[in-house]
């Protein structure tokens, strides 16, 4: 598909706070984390009317969705040629909660439906991979809980199909660089066995967990024992050695 294509059929809304997912920067327009329009409809988020507070989805002043979170964020907005397809988050807001749900708003310009896209995702990283203006389809990805999650939309209906992932899969670049930093401190604690992790502070526990949840044959505790066998003998493995022990690559 051409880039000049893909300009005009996909919108990524600005980055968010650390509290919420977090969004890329998009070409397109930019509208803010509360507020999307699509070719016929404006949509807000605002304050619930009861009592319990939380917030409330509209569309053109009328209520779509109240689910009682402490937030609703609009997230990602695809058009196709018959459809607007708007992803948005909902959840608690705090540093030890990174679990949302997400639903897509499939808008056909008459009317709009929410539809359960992902639930109690761990930081979802949903990606587009593919999208057809004119056919009115799209692609979408995510991992979650050791599997890749595909969701496919066309001409207004959502499929899912779950595959599992392959346990000698290489870890990306970054997440290795990561593991391998944090596991290199493990050395430098050995004096105090009660900082010997792979999971200081609160960042580091979610992103051995964020590791685990989208890695077959990573686990969490397994990374930590790798830890503590460097806090205890004082040394590390070499970074050739992790790299293929570890990252698999």
């Amino acid at each position: 598909m051409h880039t000049a294509f893909l300009r005009r059929t996909l919108w990524v809304l600005p980055a968010a706070s650390l509290s919420c997912p977090a969004i890329a920067q998009g070409d397109g327009a930019s509208p803010t984390r509360y507020h999307v329009n699509s070719r016929t409809a404006t949509y807000e988020v605002l304050e619930s009317p009861s009592e319990g507070g939380g917030k409330c989805l509209y569309r053109d002043q009328t209520q779509l969705l109240c689910p009682g979170t402490a937030f609703i964020a609009f997230e990602k907005h695809y058009r196709t040629k018959d459809y607007d397809l708007i992803l948005i988050s909902m959840g608690e807001t705090g540093s030890g909660t990174r679990w949302w749900d997400w639903k897509v708003i499939v808008d056909d310009g008459k009317q709009a439906t929410v539809k359960p896209f992902a639930d109690e995702c761990l930081e979802c990283d949903i990606q587009v991979e593919n999208l057809d203006f004119r056919s009115n389809k799209a692609v979408f990805t995510y991992r979650q809980k050791k599997q890749e999650v595909i969701v496919s939309f066309h001409a207004g209906k959502l499929t899912e199909r779950k595959k599992s992932l392959n346990s000698r899969e290489p870890l990306d670049q970054e997440t290795c660089n990561g593991l391998f930093g944090n596991y290199e401190e493990c050395t430098a604690t050995r004096q105090n066995a009660a900082n010997c992790t792979m999971a200081r502070a609160n960042a580091g526990h979610f992103f051995l967990m964020r590791t685990e949840d989208r890695y077959a044959g990573i686990s969490y505790k397994g990374l930590q024992l790798l830890c503590k066998n460097a806090c205890s003998t004082g040394k590390a493995m070499k970074r050739e050695t992790f790299l293929k022990k570890v990252c698999r690559r």
